[in-house]
């Protein structure tokens, strides 16, 4: 049996939706991420993208990620970050995209912070 790598979960109603991403965020997961991601941001106003279980992040996952922000801004929305590790972090920073996703400690503190901003 194999894990799924990449989860939607739209509990959260019709603004926003949780990706929980369990994998390294690389080449491999991205045409499947692509498609959830894209089915998010069309149906959601917003997106919380976990990544509290991904390793790792190379320029095709950032690459992903920017393109979803970009896709999340032109419907009025937001892509943001929940629980990133401190390599993804630091590979945010160092590609200079931090500041384009707001990011929190786990997906309950995006969540609030999203309903506090839509409220």
């Amino acid at each position: 049996m194999t894990a799924t790598l990449v989860e939607l979960d739209e509990g959260e109603g019709a603004e926003v939706a949780v990706v929980h991403v369990r994998a390294d965020l690389d080449a491999t997961v991205v045409p499947t991420l692509r498609e959830t991601l894209t089915d998010a941001v069309d149906r959601h106003r917003h997106v919380v993208v976990d990544l509290s279980a991904v390793p790792t992040l190379d320029d095709a996952g950032l690459g992903l990620l920017v393109r979803a922000h970009r896709r999340a801004r032109r419907h009025d929305g937001m892509v943001v970050f929940a629980g990133p590790s401190r390599f993804v972090i630091t590979v945010l920073h160092t590609m200079h995209v931090d500041g384009l996703f707001p990011i929190f400690d786990d997906c309950d503190a995006a969540l609030e912070w999203l309903r506090a901003e839509t409220s």
